[in-house]
């Protein structure tokens, strides 16, 4: 036959007998925690159920490709690929002097927005992207109007 477990919940209830499946589904379903007291068989005796071999690895952090490699070799501080707003700010902002009058407030809007981001999310990187987007999208729209308005005003 195989064990019998009882889980004794935070409200001070208890819970079981249940099979080491079962068990198993309410960790899979958050429903125990590593601190979750058990008893095996009816033994008596309470104790954590991380502290079982059987349940151990269950409560092991599983390990993603992003908590194995932390550092991205400085790559995102060159080219912030994490914020996006950023990037295509820098983008619009360096490609303004092309055509200010379309380029510039889009550049300065996401630049406006990388730098939000950034301040949310500071892993995202990429404030001198942001910064560039709003300075020279700022530029060239002054530049645009003040362009446009002595056209009309000298014709």
């Amino acid at each position: 036959m195989s064990q019998q477990y009882k889980i004794k919940a935070t409200d001070g209830n208890e819970y079981g007998p249940v099979s080491t499946e079962e068990l198993h589904q309410w960790i899979a379903q958050n429903r125990c925690t590593p601190e979750t007291l058990v008893q095996v068989n009816e033994s008596g005796e309470w104790v954590q159920i991380v502290t079982l071999p059987d349940f151990q690895s269950a409560f092991s952090a599983p390990t993603t490709p992003a908590s194995t490699s932390k550092e991205d070799g400085g790559v995102s501080t060159l080219i912030p690929y994490k914020n996006s707003s950023a990037l295509i700010a820098y983008y619009l902002g360096v490609f303004c002097i092309i055509c200010p009058p379309i380029l510039s407030i889009p550049a300065l809007v996401l630049g406006i927005k990388g730098l939000r981001n950034v301040s949310e999310n500071p892993e995202a990187k990429g404030t001198v992207h942001a910064w560039i987007g709003i300075v020279s999208g700022s530029v060239f729209l002054i530049l645009s109007i003040a362009v446009g308005l002595w056209v009309l005003f000298n014709n």
